[in-house]
């Protein structure tokens, strides 16, 4: 299992501003993109979700084997704005992504607390994230994982 790159996320020098939806806090470029997400999960009676923020996600840079993905889940009262989505390889998504929002989801059934900060990783002027740098807590008890966001690449998890 690869580490999440402890410098994830925006630089000090970045223009960036914050939105909070449903709990979750957003830390939002000036290219847009989502650089960090942090809040504690909860469950979603009925989740929602924006079909048209998902078709949309990545824009030009959206691959054939992407889907449109959250970063939280609809299941975990995930907002529906576009800063939420973003364009994730078909694999990662129903892969590792799924696995671990699983393993959330069993420790918010068993009444667990769990918390979460996601840094995408971007190269250069993209919006499409290459890694998704992903830490969180059940109660206290800290991990981490870093997951590329490539066709072709491993799935570290």
């Amino acid at each position: 299992m690869q580490k999440p790159n402890a410098e994830a996320g925006p630089s000090s020098d970045e223009h960036l501003h914050s939105v909070t939806r449903n709990g979750y806090t957003y830390l939002i470029d000036s290219r847009e993109r989502t650089r960090r997400v942090t809040g504690s999960l909860t469950m979603a009676s009925m989740p929602l979700r924006s079909r048209t923020a998902q078709r949309q996600a990545g824009g030009a840079e959206r691959r054939a084997s992407d889907d449109g993905g959250h970063y939280i889940a609809a299941r975990f009262n995930g907002p529906t704005d576009a800063f939420n989505h973003f364009a994730q390889d078909a694999k990662f998504n129903r892969g590792v992504y799924r696995r671990l929002e699983d393993e959330w989801a069993r420790s918010k059934r068993l009444g667990h607390a769990v918390s979460v900060k996601i840094a995408p990783e971007f190269g250069g002027t993209s919006v499409r994230p290459s890694a998704i740098n992903v830490w969180w807590q059940v109660d206290g008890h800290k991990s981490s994982q870093k997951v590329s966001n490539e066709t072709g690449r491993a799935h570290h998890g």
